[in-house]
């Protein structure tokens, strides 16, 4: 017990964030000793959040800028970290959930780390839901409005002046937050460029980028900055690996062409002719060459695009299905239904 109260110690000094002891009595919980000075109200309900706590990994909760760790030593006694402003972790967030990890660590010989909370734990998950949200309509604003970033080759000519590793982070801003932003904007950057090396759309890739760009922006504390980053790199690491996966990518310029302009245009309706139009070729070459590279017909292939970029409407938008099958100008619900059902 004593090398987890040094650490607890540590932490208190370190994260200015009071700890305290709660005891389960005829199951409820109660402080060990009364503190007056951590006041708890009804948004932290102890017994509800210590029966959902398990013994081998933290439980947080946040709600209004406040935020609780809960660590259990044993089924009858928590460790409460908080409530505490999350504007006062001003470290870069992995040294608070480090510290976090290594609590529990020490109590249940686990292996904890900052990435493993970040996808284990409720607090995170509901923000990665709702940063997916905002992804999602971001890319859905992005095709209705058939924005078009600069191809991936343009901006590789496009070097960043100051650009230097120094194995230290560099400071990007006066402010503590805003440094770390401008920080996880630049990792995200390059994790996107490296998603479209691994096969993904170049304007894709783009998009997703802008909506965690925005998400960042929109972010209050450094801990959830941290929490969007990881999520987005997890985010492109899945994407990569299913494009990989079914091998649709290609070098062929003109199939690379197509594949960029069906990406800008999921909210029109796309045929093989108006594309082989747009591109001064045939529409029987067209399709031949790009059956034979990628070994799917290109009428699937606009399908296949239209009904992958749907799918985030049907899970994180209240539309009904008719008007999804209108914004990617479906002939009707039924011609959406049939599309779906045979992709």
């Amino acid at each position: 017990m004593w090398p987890l109260q040094l650490t607890l110690d540590y932490f208190q000094r370190v994260h200015h964030c009071p700890i305290s002891t709660w005891q389960k009595s005829n199951h409820c919980w109660a402080p060990e000793i009364k503190n007056p000075a951590i006041p708890l109200n009804s948004d932290f309900d102890i017994n509800r959040l210590g029966s959902q706590c398990h013994t081998d990994i933290p439980l947080i909760t946040g709600t209004h800028g406040k935020i609780i760790v809960l660590i259990k030593l044993n089924r009858q006694k928590l460790i409460l970290i908080g409530p505490v402003s999350a504007d006062q972790i001003s470290e870069p967030h992995q040294t608070f959930l480090e510290g976090v990890c290594l609590i529990q660590n020490l109590i249940s010989a686990t292996d904890l780390h900052a990435s493993d909370l970040i996808s284990q734990t409720r607090y995170f998950q509901e923000l990665r839901q709702a940063q997916q949200k905002s992804a999602a309509q971001h890319l859905f604003n992005a095709h209705e409005a058939s924005f078009r970033h600069n191809p991936y080759d343009e901006e590789q000519l496009k070097k960043a002046l100051n650009e230097s590793f120094t194995g230290s982070y560099g400071t990007l801003a006066q402010n503590p937050l805003c440094s770390f932003k401008n920080l996880a904007i630049v990792d995200l950057g390059l994790i996107a460029r490296a998603a479209i090396k691994g096969g993904m759309n170049y304007e894709d890739s783009f998009s997703l980028n802008d909506a965690y760009i925005q998400s960042i922006e929109n972010a209050r504390t450094a801990d959830e900055v941290y929490s969007i980053t990881v999520n987005g790199k997890f985010e492109y690491l899945r994407l990569v690996k299913k494009i990989q996966q079914q091998s649709l990518a290609s070098d062929h310029p003109l199939v690379q062409r197509v594949k960029a302009e069906v990406a800008v245009h999921l909210h029109e309706p796309l045929t093989v002719a108006a594309l082989a139009s747009h591109l001064h070729v045939t529409p029987n070459y067209l399709s031949a060459l790009f059956k034979t590279t990628t070994e799917m017909p290109l009428k699937s292939y606009l399908n296949l695009c239209k009904i992958n970029a749907s799918q985030n409407e049907l899970v994180y938008s209240s539309l009904p299905i008719s008007q999804i099958a209108v914004n990617y100008a479906f002939a009707s619900a039924s011609h959406y239904d049939q599309t779906f059902n045979y992709a």
